[in-house]
């Protein structure tokens, strides 16, 4: 507030909460690693976006529930973009090298991404919501899932609302959208980007998966516990299986046509 009672014009500092911000990384090494910097920031970044993931995929969801397609593409996109720039931010930690990691690994003690409710928040809006999943969530929270989980778990998924668009806006399902794209626009651009948000998602596992492994080895469990064989068997993971599926759908069609011609 300024001394005449007006408020001062935020600035670029003031705005960001930079002063804050920038005293938030508190490296717990002793004496401190000069790569734990570069780690810590790392994450506190992925956290960032998935805050604004989570925002823009909610919104997506309600635009899809709305019936207004081009909304609902502009932010899937905006999520793909990024989750593009998680991969090459990931990817940063390439450069920190085995012997250094292990000179900080012990002070992060059984502190683990799979930790982060985020990101778990992220995987239930997104559709991934099988009971092996849901009682895994369970069992590391204390047989309760947090409240914020909960909250985002007892709303459709984006995946489920998705599913029922076609549908929804009378084009029948996903297979009469790419049937017919000319026709369903739209509808068909927005199974397209959703398609490529469940790609991106694949791209990123697998950075995850080489980066642990380049880091601490393939036989070497995470601080969390997790092993790399986990990570592997997670690649195959799809939100959109049935936009997937389209493309056998409409392989078996133009076979059976060209069968019977």
């Amino acid at each position: 507030m300024h001394p005449t009672g007006i408020l001062a014009e935020p600035t670029y500092s003031s705005y960001l909460k930079l002063d804050r911000l920038l005293e938030l990384q508190h490296p717990l090494s002793t004496p401190e690693h000069p790569d734990e910097l570069h780690f810590i920031v790392t994450h506190q970044a992925m956290e960032l976006w998935f805050k604004v993931m989570i925002h823009e995929l909610t919104r997506a969801r309600t635009y899809l529930e709305k019936q207004i397609w081009t909304q609902a593409l502009s932010k899937v996109r905006r999520a793909n973009a990024i989750l593009g720039a998680q991969i090459g931010q990931m990817g940063t930690l390439g450069h920190l090298d085995p012997q250094a990691f292990l000179e900080f690994r012990g002070f992060l003690g059984s502190a683990s991404g799979f930790q982060s409710a985020q990101f778990r928040a992220l995987e239930l809006l997104n559709g991934l919501r099988d009971p092996g999943y849901l009682e895994q969530l369970r069992r590391t929270h204390g047989e309760s899932l947090p409240e914020p989980l909960a909250e985002v778990l007892s709303a459709p998924s984006l995946a489920e609302v998705a599913a029922e668009a076609p549908g929804a806006a009378g084009a029948g399902d996903w297979l009469d959208v790419y049937a017919d794209p000319e026709r369903h626009g739209p509808l068909f651009l927005l199974g397209e980007e959703l398609l490529e948000y469940d790609r991106r998602w694949t791209l990123w596992r697998e950075e995850h998966l080489l980066l642990v492994e380049r880091i601490i080895g393939r036989s070497v469990r995470g601080t969390g516990g997790a092993s790399s064989q986990y990570l592997e068997r997670r690649i195959g993971i799809r939100f959109f299986p049935f936009l997937w599926d389209v493309r056998s759908r409409l392989t078996t069609a133009a076979a059976e046509r060209d069968h019977t011609t």
